[in-house]
Order: C-alpha cells, then structure tokens, then sequence
C-alpha cells in the first residue's frame, strides 16, 4: 500500500499567490522566509517552523508562510496543527489546487479520510487532470479497499502522468487483481517491477498472482526474486514451499519447514493456510492466524445502518467465494435447501466470480437471495449486508481464496461465524463463534482458538445426499488400472503429500507387492517428481497412477474402483473423505492434534468406522498393511459402510439440519438475538 507523498522541501514548492502585507511587516516577513529556507536547508527543521510561525503572526494574510508551514508541520507529524495551518491559508488562496491536496493528503494521515477525499474531489472539480489530486484520492481509495475507484483514478492518473512510478502501477495491479482482472493485474506487475527492479513487494506480488491464477511454474521465478531480495521475509519463504510442494519438490523440506517454524515464533507473519499442511500444533497455528488477520475496525465499527422493523425470521448469511463446484459448496448445499424458511431467512455473498454451473444454480434456488459482493469497496460491502439485516454472519472461506476479512472486521452482522471453509481459527475476535465438534476440537484447545467452540455433534460437517455416481460405473480398466491389483487411492492435492507420508505410502508397496497407489491428476512436473521419488525408495514408478481430471460425477464413481483410501496428515482430505464414504469405499485416516488432522477422522466416528483410524503413524501404516493383506477384513468393512452409511449421522442430513437450526438458534439466543428485535449492527434493542 503506498504513501500519499508530501513535496520533498516545502519552501521550494511553487509560492501561492500572495496577499498584500502590511507595509510595516513587509521586510520582516521577508526576512523570516529566507531564514526559513535557510534553516530548512541546514536541516534545522524545527527553527524553520518557529520562524514561519513569527511570519504568520506577523502577517496573518500571508499565505505563503502558511501553507509553507502547513507542509513543515505534516512533515513532522503534527497534523492537526498543520491541518489549521492549511486552512488559514485556504481562506486567503481558497482556489489554490496544491494547497488544498496537501490539505487533504494530511487529513488521510490524521485519520479523517472522508474529508481528505473531499479536498481532492474538489480539486479535480475544477482541474480534472491535476496530477497530484488524482494521484493521491487514488491512493486514499486504495487504502479502504474501494479498488474499483481506485482503478479508475489511477487510470486517469496514468493519461496525464504516463511516467508515473513503480508503486501507482503495483497498487493499479493489485486493484486489477482485486477485482478478478488477472490479466491486467501482471501487465500492471511487470510494468512496476521494469520500473523497480529490486522491489522485493512488487516481485512478490507478481509471484502471488500467479499462484493464484494456477501458474505455479511462472510463479516460482517470481517468487524466487522477491525472496532472494528479502531472504527475510518468511511469508515469501512460506509461499515458495507451498510452490514446491505442489511440485513434490521436497529439497531441504524439512529445514525450510522448521525455518518458517522459526520465523513465526520470532515475530513473522506465515500464511495461515499454508501453515495447515505444515504444522500440526494448534497453539502455533493460533499465532499464525492472529499475525494474518485483518485489524479490526473499531466497536463503533458494527453500530452503523438504520433501525429496521422486527421480522418473524432470523436473518443468515453466507459468505464465499465459491458458490459453484466446489469442495465447500459441494458440502453446504444440501444444508441450504433444508433450512426452515418459516424460521430463516438466507442470503447467499458471493465473493468470487465463478462458473454459474449447476451447483451454483442450486445454491441459488436454495436461499432468498444470491448476492456478487467481492467487487465492492468495504464499504459498499459492510452496507450492502447490514441493509439486507443479516442477524448471523458466516465465514465459509476464511484464509483461503478470495477471503474478504475486512467485511468481517466492520463487523457487518452481529454474530460472526468461521464455518467449514477453514479448518482452523482465524485469529480474530470479531469472529464470535467456530462451528465444530467436540472430537474435531475437544474443549482443551479452546485457548487456541479466537473463536468460541460451538458444537455440531457427532461431526460438524455436513454433507450432499443429493450427489449422484455416473452410471454406467466405470471401470479399472478405464483409468489404467491393473485388474488384479490392490488400488490404494490417495487423491489429495500435491502439496499435502509431505516426504514422511509418502515415505510410509512407499513401505506399503513394499508390503504389497500386488498395489498401485492411484493419485489425483497432476502437473508432468509433479508426476515426474513423484515417480522419481518412488524410484528412489525401491518401488517401480509404475505403480503410481495418476487420474484425469473428472466432473463431479464421474470423480464420485471411480472411488467404486479403489479398495482402500488413504488420507493425509496434518492437513486431511475434508470433501474428498466425505465423498470417498458415501461413495461406499473405506477411509484410513491418521488423527492429529489440529482442526484440519482430525476433520476426517471425525467422519469416520459418525459413518461408523472408528475402527480406520490411526493414532501414530505407526498404526497408520499397521492398518493399512493389514486391511491389504485380509481382503476378508476389508470386504466386511466395505459391506458394513455399504449397508450403513447412508443410514449414519454423517449423512443424515435432516438431522444435521435440525442441530445446524438448534446451533443458531444457540447462538442467537447468547447473544440477545431474537427474530423480532434485532437491529442492524447491534443484537439486544427492541426494534
């Protein structure tokens, strides 16, 4: 985010036109000015600013000292008397433009954003191409999160000010990017970085792009870059391995692990979610999540927004930036279509321009409204759901994707919930509660957690039972399979397979001379790592099969074709575990101590298979072992998931629903919430 630049010596801006002085006063103002400019010049800055105060109490209309104060004075961060320093100087010069932007650029620094926006509309009012008006009412837009405007100042900055420096065209791409133009977001990038080279912020943010639009392999040279300019910020360091575990890149894994340990525990902020699949310490993962999240915006922040008559239904919204096929809205949909419309009301916030495929099309007949909200400033945002009167606010993304945590730090609603979307707490109070279980998070982590446990019991994830398998099933044969063969199917993302998981999958092998290892479509790189690092651990690389990539149908039904699936650790496979069991194959999990290592397990608890799920690794590969070497065992297993699950509490959806409705209700009822007296902001008042 960049700085609004104040003139770098103030006395040898461009003098206001200056008002007549009195004839007596005339030489001695003069006489202050130059020492002034002299002082300034020998660094005395404190002496200048006594003398231009002796000038202006000498001639009250001169507005030259004024405003030449005015500068000194913000300069050294008195901004409040700076602020009245430039006002009197308005009041003899009220038509000069750079008066009225330092006016305004020093009212942003005190705080007082509205009006700084103010003095640089005015501006542009009358000179529509002043440079600096433009410039800085496009940084101060920038800065709220208003990126839409901002970007189209910026544009109209570059037109009059081609040659404008690195950081207009970082922060133009970093509103691209806000606003999903990933395009124009790396022209903007590449441009700054020809501008600034040794810019650790702007490679780092070409690198980041890239990673979010998938280009892993482009991102990593920028990413390279920025690191190699600043080897000390570990939130680069943290990307990077995120990069090359994608890539099964696994060189010096585990020292690059303990180092950005290390540089949490030293002060440095660490993506959250990148931490997930790194650290199974819900303490550490706690601090990283605290360092991440969005400051909040004050108590004031949640009082905004005008009385509303009571209403006979509590009002839900759910924000995410994947309501299409997705992990998350694959699980949540089933949820929407059964909540009580007499009791709820639903609002869906939509912060990411997906596919509006079938998945979404049933999100949207689900609930009473269907918003697009990530293009909004803050703002826009923060007003658009407390006018929609949301009573309870939940967070189905968290610190993955296109996250919006400063809607959440207004506080637009007045419970605030983490829900689904990230396994973990996200480390800020204005989150009120995280919908969880009493396995998944027992009550001895609660310290760890920012949130208050509210519990879904036995398993706070929900499911689809409206999922289908494509038919007719397919078969081994379809994907490369041997017919014969004992299939473990691993189909978790890359970065989630860590060296010692996929040194314990090798043994398995090993163990098994008659199994593959089926793994989900990936990169020829990842591929090509993997069978390398097969090879290196005595197995025929071969035995590792890789899926295409399927719609949602087909990828249900292959999992008839696996004999065992085989979940990671510490960050487990959530949707895909749910999939895999009601698809009726059996789950082996490995339970840790984090929200994201035990999920899956507490899956297993509610489908009735508590059996499948390891303590140590050691069990973890015992069972497995022995599951493929007692094919009667297993086949008892699959019969038993086969016959019962779709009976369990994992996939009885209309229960879930009713403790979902009873949780809220919960919730609701703590914090004075009532269907008929909540008001905008505030829980409590009598409507």
């Amino acid at each position: 985010m960049g700085k609004s630049p104040l003139p770098a010596n103030p006395l040898t801006h461009p003098m206001l036109p200056p008002a007549p002085p009195r004839a007596r006063d005339r030489a001695a103002v003069a006489d202050l000015l130059r020492r002034a400019q002299a002082s300034l010049a020998r660094g005395g800055a404190g002496e200048a600013i006594d003398l231009l105060q002796r000038a202006v109490a000498l001639d009250p209309g001169n507005a030259e000292a004024a405003f030449h104060l005015g500068n000194l004075l913000a300069m050294r961060g008195d901004t409040a008397t700076a602020i009245a320093a430039y006002e009197h100087a308005l009041k003899i010069a009220p038509e000069h433009a750079q008066l009225r932007v330092n006016l305004g650029i020093t009212l942003g620094q005190s705080g007082n954003v509205a009006a700084a926006e103010r003095c640089f509309h005015e501006v542009l009012s009358r000179e529509p191409a002043h440079a600096g008006a433009l410039g800085n009412l496009a940084q101060s837009l920038f800065g709220r999160a208003a990126f839409a405007a901002a970007l189209a100042h910026y544009d109209r900055l570059l037109l009059v000010a081609p040659g404008a420096g690195a950081e207009i065209w970082n922060n133009r791409g970093v509103c691209q990017q806000k606003l999903g133009d990933r395009s124009g977001a790396e022209q903007s990038f590449r441009r700054a970085l020809s501008l600034a080279p040794d810019s650790a912020e702007i490679a780092a943010n070409l690198g980041l792009l890239l990673c979010d639009a998938g280009r892993l392999q482009e991102a990593k040279p920028a990413l390279e870059r920025a690191l190699k300019l600043n080897p000390q910020r570990a939130l680069v360091a943290a990307q990077l391995l995120h990069v090359d575990l994608h890539f099964a890149q696994w060189r010096e894994f585990e020292r690059r692990r303990d180092e950005l340990v290390a540089a949490l525990e030293q002060g440095q902020a660490v993506p959250p979610y990148v931490l997930l699949a790194l650290c199974d310490d819900p303490a550490l993962q706690c601090v990283a999540a605290r360092r991440w999240a969005w400051p909040a915006q004050g108590e004031g922040a949640g009082t905004a927004g005008a009385r509303r008559e009571g209403h006979p239904r509590l009002r839900l919204g759910f924000v995410s930036s994947a309501f299409h096929d997705h992990p998350v809205a694959r699980l949540v949909v089933d949820l929407l279509e059964r909540l009580d419309p007499t009791r709820y009301s639903t609002h869906a916030y939509t912060l990411g321009r997906g596919p509006k495929d079938a998945l979404r099309e049933r999100v949207e007949r689900a609930v009473d409204a269907f918003v697009e909200l990530g293009h909004l400033a803050t703002d826009d945002a923060v007003a658009r759901i407390r006018n929609d009167g949301i009573d309870l606010l939940f967070d189905l993304t968290g610190h993955t994707g296109a996250a919006r945590p400063d809607v959440f730090a207004a506080r637009s609603a007045p419970l605030q919930i983490n829900y689904l979307g990230y396994a973990g707490t996200l480390g800020a109070d204005y989150w009120d509660y995280v919908l969880s279980d009493a396995y998944t998070t027992p009550a001895a982590e609660q310290p760890h957690f920012s949130e208050r446990f509210c519990y879904l019991e036995p398993c706070y994830l929900p499911s689809d039972t409206q999922r289908t398998l494509s038919e007719p099933l397919p078969s081994r044969a379809d994907y490369g399979l041997p017919q014969a063969a004992f299939v473990f199917v691993a189909p978790a993302a890359a970065y989630k397979i860590l060296p010692p998981l996929f040194a314990l999958w090798m043994r398995l092998l090993a163990r098994v001379p008659d199994a593959v290892l089926w793994l989900r479509a990936a990169e020829a790189m990842t591929v090509a790592n993997l069978r390398a690092e097969a090879s290196r651990h005595g197995i025929d690389c071969a035995r590792l099969v890789f899926a295409p990539n399927d719609a949602t149908a087909r990828y249900l039904a292959r999992y008839t074709l696996a004999d065992l699936f085989l979940d990671t650790c510490p960050f487990g496979s959530h949707t895909t575990v749910n999939d895999a069991l009601f698809a009726g194959l059996p789950v082996l999990t490995l339970a840790g101590r984090s929200m994201a290592a035990r999920a899956s397990a507490a899956q297993l608890r509610a489908v009735g298979l508590p059996e499948l799920v390891a303590g140590s690794g050691d069990e973890y590969e015992s069972i497995a072992s022995e599951l493929a070497t007692n094919r009667d065992r297993l086949q008892a297993l699959r019969a038993r998931l086969g016959r019962d699950a779709r009976g369990s509490p994992l996939f009885d959806m209309a229960a879930y629903t009713r403790s979902f409705e009873a949780a809220v209700e919960r919730m609701a009822g703590a914090a004075g919430l009532r269907a008929s007296d909540t008001v905008d902001g505030r829980p409590g008042a009598q409507a």
